[in-house]
Parts: structure tokens; sequence; C-alpha cells
């Protein structure tokens, strides 16, 4: 007949348990429980001629100690073999389902996480998307707007219980609440203290247990791989050189103490750097100023002034305000308000174009308007109908009014006047206004060109600043010829008066 005990240890300490089962002449089975229940070892000494228990006689003891978690029936039947007559075996058959820690708190972005890199919205369109994998998209910081929600303190969770094996309750360690100190333009929410709020356009930056929104971001070095394309919501100052294929967006000003390949410069602001070989692929937008010593074969777009310091080569420039450079030469120069160089143009004759005094906006709207005009122009040669014949009519008329007022238009900041401190090359075209020369001979400065408002083509004067508008010259030019004619003529009449004059008779006639 089968006995059997259960009972903890004579000595009653909580740090160990034991159960004991036993069947004479059979076997001793084992339960040792540690102090915290977290773990069942079964431990079974079989008698050489004895008879095992059955696995589920083993889960019923278990049962009956109370050992009803984590209870492995796999466990108990490795038991049973590992236990050989005349040997024992030790075996865990019971392991406590362990407690979850809660979660830290923690700052969750309303927006990508730094860690991600931000795709570029921006792709050109030689190269399209064909599912390749842009390497240049690594940038790891958050862009942020004023009043912009930058994210929301998580507070940390209390954690889920464990059960011991004896189906007790274990807590779990709480979560840590998060550290987080406001930097400088960051504060909480008005309603809500967990909500952060950004205060300026920036990056988010965090130190530690510090985070801020900072104006500034500064490369110390390339912009390479390792930087990746940069398109950041303040000021960006890059210490060293744009590599080719790469593009900076900054929108508070840009700053590039090296050079600058084939690369793409975007900047609300002013921009500043060394030189730029855009290899006929790099351009330049800028909605301020730009300043450099060279720039060649890029295009360029500025809304501001552009100084070049030494020379601007086969480089495509539009700009509002004034250009001015060492030398110009290659492509086309467009400056509304007047362009200043001391060279244009070069030996070899390469063709220049220089257009001072016009927007180029308007240049660009006159194209689109033309392009109108030779469509309106083609239907109204296949038109047959009145009605039709009669719409078309009338846009061709509304085109060419557009066109007249785009052409007639002087904005209050144009200058058409281009200063050569030096020489002008063949090969160079200037238009100032309405006016337009072609030089096929050299000519030696320093000269400022001007429109001929009289007699049309181009007017050459003494050289000014271009702070003295094109207009006040011609003005001041057509005065100083009035007012000589107009002593001409009086000293013509005195003369004439003079020869009317009978001359006096003499003594001897007397």
């Amino acid at each position: 007949m089968e006995q059997s005990a259960s009972k903890p240890p004579a000595d009653g300490k909580q740090d160990s348990q034991r159960f004991y089962h036993a069947q004479p002449n059979s076997y001793q089975l084992i339960f040792n429980l540690s102090g915290d229940e977290l773990e069942c070892i079964g431990h079974l000494d079989l008698q050489k001629d004895g008879t095992p228990p059955t696995p589920d006689e083993i889960l019923g003891f278990l049962a009956a100690d109370g050992i009803t978690i984590g209870v492995s029936r796999e466990a108990v039947e490795r038991l049973l073999v590992q236990a050989l007559p005349g040997r024992s075996a030790t075996f865990p058959l019971a392991t406590a389902t362990p407690p979850i820690p809660g979660e830290d708190g923690r700052l969750e972005y309303s927006f990508c996480p730094l860690e991600s890199p931000q795709q570029p919205e921006e792709q050109d369109d030689d190269e399209p998307d064909d599912g390749r994998v842009d390497f240049r998209a690594v940038q790891q910081f958050i862009n942020v707007d004023p009043d912009q929600e930058i994210g929301r303190i998580i507070p940390p969770t209390s954690g889920t219980p464990g059960r011991t094996v004896r189906n007790k309750p274990v807590p779990p360690p709480p979560g840590k609440p998060l550290q987080l100190k406001l930097g400088k333009n960051v504060h909480f929410a008005e309603n809500d203290a967990s909500v952060l709020i950004a205060e300026v356009h920036g990056r988010v930056k965090r130190d530690g247990e510090t985070i801020q929104v900072v104006e500034e971001y500064v490369v110390d070095g390339d912009v390479d791989f390792s930087v990746g394309n940069i398109r950041f919501n303040g000021f960006v100052e890059v210490r060293g050189d744009v590599l080719d294929g790469f593009q900076v967006n900054a929108s508070k000003g840009l700053k590039i103490t090296g050079n600058v390949g084939n690369c793409r410069l975007i900047c609300p602001g002013n921009i500043e750097f060394c030189g730029m070989d855009g290899q006929g692929k790099g351009s330049i937008l800028c909605g301020g100023d730009i300043t450099a010593n060279f720039i060649h074969e890029s295009a360029v777009e500025c809304s501001g002034s552009l100084t070049i310091h030494v020379e601007l080569l086969n480089s495509p420039t539009r700009c509002r305000g004034t250009v001015t450079a060492g030398l110009i030469a290659g492509a086309s120069c467009i400056a509304m308000g007047g362009i200043d160089a001391k060279t244009l143009g070069v030996p070899s004759g390469a063709k220049t174009k220089l257009l001072a005094g016009t927007d180029y906006h308007d240049l660009e709207r006159l194209e689109e308007l033309f392009r109108q005009l030779a469509e309106t122009q083609e239907a109204l040669a296949r038109a047959r109908e009145m009605e039709e014949l009669n719409r078309l009519n009338a846009e061709k008329q509304r085109l060419t009014r557009a066109i007249l007022e785009v052409r007639n238009r002087r904005p209050p900041t144009a200058n058409p006047k281009v200063n050569v401190h030096k020489r002008i090359y063949e090969g160079v075209t200037i238009q100032v206004g309405s006016g337009v020369q072609e030089f096929s001979n050299r000519l030696e400065g320093p000269l400022s060109l001007i429109e001929n408002s009289v007699e049309g083509g181009v007017r050459q004067v003494a050289l000014t600043g271009l702070e003295v508008a094109a207009g006040e010259i011609e003005r001041a030019y057509l005065a100083e010829q009035q007012r000589r004619q107009a002593e001409e003529a009086e000293k013509a009449a005195a003369e004439a008066a003079d020869d009317d004059q009978p001359e006096p008779e003499s003594p001897d006639h007397a």
C-alpha cells in the first residue's frame, strides 16, 4: 500500500520548503520549494526493485501541495526517465510566472523619432524613384515650427504581477518616472503639463535630461554620407565642404566654410560659401543675398543681391537685386538692380548675355504669354465658326494687352545699368531696359552703360556706382544736353544779332 506524506521542513524556515511523498519499498519523492516559491525542484529516489510513480500521480502530488502554476508535464516525464532503479534523479518541475516590470516614463515624440532618418521631400527629375535606397537620406534630427507639439511625456507603468508556483502574487518593480528638464525655446502646453511645445523654428536637441530647440545646426566637417542631406528650420553652418550629390536646405541662413560641388543649396535667407563647381548640374535657390568667391557651371536664382569676389563662369543667373563680380562670362546674367563687374566676357569670345533692370519673373511671364499668343494665332488660322473666331480674337486682344503691361512694368528697385571697370570682350551682349548692344570688339573701361532713351540702344557714360540709378543719369545727361543746346542757341542768336547791327560811319566820310 502506498504511503505518502506532505510536510514543511522541521525547522520551519521560510527560505526553503520540502514536501515528502513516499511508497515503502518503491520510491521516495521530495518537492523542494524555494523560499520565494518561484521554483519547485523534484527529487526522486527509486528503490532497486521499486515501482516509480506515474506522471499523473506526481502531478497529483504537486496539486495536493498547492503547486499549480508553471508545472511542466514534460519536466515530470524527464524526471521519471532520469530516475533509474537504485539511483536518484533531480529535475525542476515547476517555475513561477515572473512579474513584468513597469515601463519607465518616456518622451513620445509627435512625429518620427530622432533615430529614424527623414526622407527628402524633393527629388531631382533626372533621378526618378525606382525603388533604390537613397543613402544620402540619413538626417537624424527633428525640425519643428513655433507652437508645434514636440511630444508627450508618458508616465511610468506599475507593471504586471507574476504568480508563484503556489499561485501567490509576485509584485512587479514599478517603472521610474522620466527625469526631463526643459531647456531653451521649449515650454509645457497651457492645459497639459505632459505636452511639450516648441517656441521657435529649429531642431529638437536632447542632451541627457535636458530637451531644447536650437536654431543652429553646425556640421563640424564635410557634408558627406555620414551627414546626408540637410533640411533644417534654422541656420546651418558647415565647417567643411559639401560633396557632390548632396542637398542643403536651411530656412534662416547658410554658411559653408569650404567649397560646394554638384549640389543643390536652398535657403530663404542669406547664403555664404567659398566657391561652387556645379559641373553643369549644381543649383542655388536663395531668398536673400549670396556671397562667394566663385561660382562655376551652376544655376543661380537669388531674390537679394549676388556678390562674387572672383568670377561667375557659365552659370545662368537670375537675380532681383544687384550682381557684383570680378568676372562674368558665359551663359546669361539677369539682375534687376544692375550689374557691376571688373571684366565682362573672355578673350575667346564666349557668348555672354547680361540683362540689367529687368525682373526675371517678368521675363518668365512674357515667355508664357507669347507661347499662349502663338497657340491662339494657330487656333485662329484653323477656326471656321464665327463664335469661335470672336472668342479667339478676344483672347488675342487680352494676351496682347497683358504683354504690353508686363513690358511697360518698371519695378521701383529696377536699375537698368551695367558698370565695367576694366574691359568688355567681344561676344558680350548687354541689354539695359529696352536698349541692346552686341560687342564685336573689345571695349576698355571704366564706364557705365545705360539705356539711350532718345536714340535707342545703349549709352556709354562715366562710371558711377550702382547706387546711382540709370534713370537719374539719363535725366541728368539729357538736362545737360538741353542746357548746352540752349547755350549754343543763345550764343548763335547773339552772334546773329551782332551781324545784323549796321557798321558805324568813319570820320573821313563825315
